[in-house]
């Protein structure tokens, strides 16, 4: 149905399109009919002897929830990353904490700047090298009472380098397979029930912390499942590769057979992959 302002993922599409099969849809005509009717597909493209392109999109969470536990894990801990004063030279510190590190009830701000006043007061004192697993007190005046939030700290000694300070998250849930399941369930009748000579399937991450091939493996072993799969078209990856890493974009095949492809990208992120 109508939106109110334009999906952040429509540039991506638009670039994705003008690099498919060598250039071959640059000039097509877009009708973005999800706009239009419920249950469309994203996007259909038209190019000018009217072939017919479909492509759905969606993205892909590392687990359920995934994007509220961000939002906490970065306005809680982002005050670490980076911290000037948490950085020594020839040393990278990786801050771990656990995904739903924060309970219901408690409050952001005081767990983050109460684990950054330990950091600040113990940081000194990890190994020059390896993990320490330390449990930490924080929000001692909260109502619930005090949280003990366990984290770890990797080190590693990098002679001749200035150092950094990074967050991070562990513990994922597996709810993974859930995920990859739901979006193949919901998006891929869609594009099979949409008449059109060619049919994209565009899967997004947006976390460093999930990997195209996690969702990869993902699809091989729900495929069975999902016959459909098979009339989701390939694309030209050497010209789709060299059009987008120049933009910071990077896409990248998935399930083997004929005429299957998950397209997977990332934002932002340069990856290396043959």
């Amino acid at each position: 149905m109508p939106v109110k302002a334009e999906p952040k993922e429509r540039p991506i599409i638009v670039m994705l399109l003008s690099a498919c099969q060598n250039g071959g849809w640059q000039h097509a005509e877009l009708d973005w009919v999800e706009e239009k009717a419920d249950g469309a597909v994203e996007v259909i493209a038209t190019r000018p002897d009217s072939t017919r392109l479909a492509l759905e999109h969606t993205l892909i969470q590392p687990f359920v929830g995934e994007k509220f536990d961000s939002e906490v894990f970065i306005r809680a801990f982002g005050r670490i990353e980076k911290n000037p004063a948490l950085t020594l030279p020839e040393r990278n510190l990786d801050v771990i904490i656990p995904v739903h590190a924060i309970p219901k009830g408690y409050n952001w701000d005081e767990v983050g700047k109460d684990l950054l006043d330990w950091l600040l007061a113990n940081h000194t004192a990890a190994p020059q090298e390896g993990e320490s697993p330390h449990l930490v007190l924080v929000a001692a005046t909260s109502k619930n009472g005090p949280l003990t939030l366990p984290i770890t700290l990797r080190t590693m000694h990098l002679p001749g380098m200035a150092g950094s300070c990074l967050i991070a998250r562990d513990k994922m849930p597996g709810d993974l397979e859930a995920i990859v399941e739901k979006a193949l369930r919901t998006k891929i009748p869609k594009l099979v029930a949409t008449a059109a000579d060619m049919r994209i399937l565009l899967l997004e991450r947006d976390q460093i912390a999930l990997g195209d091939h996690e969702i990869y493996r993902q699809i091989v072993k729900l495929s069975g499942a999902f016959p459909d799969l098979a009339r989701v078209d390939d694309l030209d990856r050497q010209y789709v590769h060299s059009c987008l890493r120049a933009l910071g974009v990077f896409f990248a095949h998935g399930w083997a057979g004929a005429r299957r492809t998950a397209d997977l990208r990332e934002r932002g992120i340069e990856i290396t992959q043959g």
